[in-house]
């Protein structure tokens, strides 16, 4: 019996391995649309109705329901309310889709897990705690409390106001701490000795998913190195946070709810509790996938130095596996096209407010130039290419790069040494080959066999760059690549001369919403919601007089989706965040790799963005002076004068794209700025233009 046990558990192992080594992309939700979802997504109600908050999530794409993260967190919540079944009945669990280490829970019984919070645990008991404390604040009805208490306040007192809402705020915490450990710990078998390792999750909670230095050989050879100083000597260390303070933040000090839970926790009893009240290998599982997870979520957000950081902790204990092999070079791929396109602030932190090891990572990607981390990033292009040839996503990534550094950076073959670094030109010898058959064969035969058999020699003017693609220089298929890249972009060219002034051959246009923002302008986020949808009807009734069809998906029409439907439109989200974290970059996008279920769900691949940032005019600005010195001129022109200051003046940057979610590559790609008293005239205007520049091939 006991020799049937472990073959079950070895099974069980390894499948969960297995599951681990396929994934390639990231979680599906299943079954049944939520009524949770549906009901928020049909409300109508003020903007301060919990649906508001939850409608916002389902719309941007990034809660997951019926996926194997909420069966486990579900049957943590069975253990936690197996003697509570009402309060249980009135439990939904979702999984949210950022890598920040949180979870929250709205009045009405919604609790919000992040995949962050589940990747940086450390066992099932430290989840059990957080979703405990999570029903309490449900069960206490904190959340409409905080409300009520803030309305009494005068807000006229601002500093009041604020300081004494978070004290009430603190109280709440400390309160449900101490209910989750004595009502809904207290009658579960969970372990109370994780109560320091919880804490330290949450006081740490910015940090990466371990500590594991990133050294040379991680970004050299034996063939090249980088300078010294591409590379900190003393890396600064993890501060304590022991000691901040809690005045102006809505929860408490960890130290003190750590003392506080410490005392709790000293008089109830501690036996019979275990750490995992579930297999152990599953929440390895669930852990593992949730950090697979944050790393998508890292490469669609751009945050390029978090997610090489990330995967090389991951590589420590998975170095064969294939998602963060391919993760890994297009992390690197994605900062090169950031540094090539001088945008590279927007994508790592800078490293003096980095702490711990990845500070290494921020640094070195600081100091990097472009041509080094193209050929970087192309060198575990390569790499992952030959792994995984049938791979058409690695592929396209690995042409890209190949066409920055051979066409855009006019790179040659030539440019790149045969030899290591280091290397005394003086010493090589270069041998002579004859062949008998050399006045039998034709001079074309020559000029392949002498390209094959020559090889680069360092100059003294090669630098680092020159170096770093020794090892792989002289393989016939990068060579290849190589030639089939520039006799492309060859093509191209002709190609796009020859397509000038064509009809645009499309059927369908999703439209995004437009982004609108307002400077100096007071209410400017209500203000912002009503521009946004004015442009999103201006783009609407332009594409119809054009006819042409459009698609743009409301909340209702989203509340009526199959839950592939609700997939696709997931899908289409996390594209449109990957485009617009991409500051307009052309690129092979990360999401692109996953579109099947949102082209079948819009018919087609084409997207437009809309959106406009405007600036209100000030009461003596550009124009004005301008305005003022005419009059000096020629004192007729002061009516026109009086007109200009009287009537407000806001300046306004227009933005219109229609992009392909297949290819990566702009159809339109517009930018306009205005100053004008009639701002939605010359919007509307705008929209129509462009739209109807794209539709006739303009």
């Amino acid at each position: 019996m006991t020799f049937l046990l472990i073959l079950i558990q070895l099974a069980v192992l390894a499948g969960q391995a297995q599951t681990i080594q396929d994934y390639s992309a990231p979680l599906k939700s299943a079954g049944p649309m939520p009524a949770d979802f549906k009901k928020a997504l049909q409300n109508d109600k003020s903007p301060s109705d919990y649906s508001v908050f939850l409608k916002n999530l389902i719309m941007e794409g990034r809660l997951l329901y019926g996926t194997p993260l909420n069966d486990y967190m579900d049957a943590i919540a069975d253990n936690l309310l197996k003697d509570n079944p009402v309060l249980r009945s009135k439990i939904h669990i979702y999984i949210l889709k950022t890598p920040i280490v949180n979870a929250s829970s709205t009045t009405n019984g919604l609790i919000f897990v992040n995949m962050g919070l589940i990747a940086q645990v450390s066992n099932e008991s430290e989840l059990a705690f957080i979703l405990a404390h999570e029903i309490a604040h449900v069960a206490e009805n904190h959340i409409t409390e905080i409300n009520e208490y803030k309305d009494k306040l005068k807000e006229r007192d601002m500093i009041s106001y604020y300081v004494k809402s978070q004290n009430r705020s603190r109280e709440q915490e400390l309160a449900a701490d101490r209910i989750a450990l004595e009502r809904y710990f207290q009658s579960s078998r969970y372990s109370y000795d994780i109560i320091d390792g919880i804490f330290d999750v949450l006081q740490y909670a910015d940090l990466p998913f371990d500590e594991v230095p990133f050294t040379k050989k991680n970004t050299e050879t034996d063939f090249y190195h980088f300078p010294e100083n591409y590379y900190l000597t003393n890396i600064a260390p993890i501060q304590s946070r022991a000691d901040m303070i809690d005045t102006l933040f809505t929860h408490p000090n960890i130290e003190k709810r750590r003392t506080a839970a410490q005392s709790i926790i000293a008089g109830l009893a501690k036996s019979g509790r275990s750490v995992y009240l579930q297999p152990e290998e599953k929440f390895q599982l669930a852990r593992n996938l949730a950090r697979f997870e944050c790393i998508n979520i890292l490469l669609t957000d751009h945050q390029y130095d978090q997610a090489i950081y990330n995967i090389h902790v991951l590589q420590q204990s998975l170095p064969d596996n294939a998602f963060l092999q391919k993760a890994m070079a297009e992390a690197w791929y994605g900062f090169s096209k950031h540094r090539n396109n001088g945008q590279v602030s927007d994508v790592i932190l800078p490293h003096k407010k980095v702490e711990g090891e990845m500070q290494q990572v921020s640094y070195i990607l600081s100091k990097i130039n472009r041509m080094e981390a193209s050929v970087l990033a192309l060198r575990h292009a390569w790499t992952a290419k030959k792994r995984f040839p049938d791979d058409t996503h690695i592929a396209e990534i690995t042409s890209d790069l190949l066409r920055d550094v051979f066409i855009e950076n006019k790179m040659k073959y030539t440019d790149f040494s045969d030899y290591p670094m280091g290397t005394n030109p003086d010493s090589i010898v270069v041998k002579e080959t004859t062949h008998a058959t050399d006045t039998v064969i034709g001079k074309y035969a020559r000029i392949r066999r002498q390209n094959q058999s020559n090889k680069v020699i360092p100059t003294a003017k090669f630098k680092t760059v020159n170096y770093m693609l020794v090892d792989i220089h002289q393989d016939s298929d990068f060579v290849s690549a190589m030639n089939n890249i520039i006799r492309m972009a060859e093509d191209e060219q002709i190609l796009d001369f020859v397509s000038q002034n064509k009809p645009a051959d499309i059927k369908t246009l999703f439209v995004s919403k437009p982004e609108c923002s307002y400077y100096n302008h007071s209410s400017s986020s209500k203000k912002a919601e009503r521009g946004s949808k004015q442009m999103l009807r201006a783009t609407l009734t332009s594409a119809r007089h054009l006819k042409l069809q459009t698609q743009h998906y409301t909340p209702k029409q989203v509340g009526a989706f199959s839950t592939d439907e609700y997939n696709g439109y997931v899908q289409l989200q996390q594209w449109i965040r990957d485009f617009r974290k991409s500051g307009g970059i052309e690129m092979v996008r990360h999401t692109a790799q996953n579109m099947s279920s949102a082209y079948e769900l819009t018919g087609t691949s084409k997207i437009c963005f809309v959106g406009n940032r405007t600036t209100s005019g000030h009461f003596f600005g550009l124009e004005k002076s301008k305005s003022l010195f005419l009059t000096f001129l020629c004192p007729y022109v002061l009516p026109v004068t009086l007109t200009t200051f009287a009537l407000p003046r806001p300046s306004t940057e227009m933005y219109f794209v229609i992009t392909d979610f297949g290819t990566g590559k702009n159809d339109v790609a517009i930018r306009d700025s205005h100053t004008s008293s009639i701002n939605k005239a010359y919007t509307n205007a705008f929209i129509y233009d462009e739209l109807y520049n794209f539709v006739k091939g303009k």
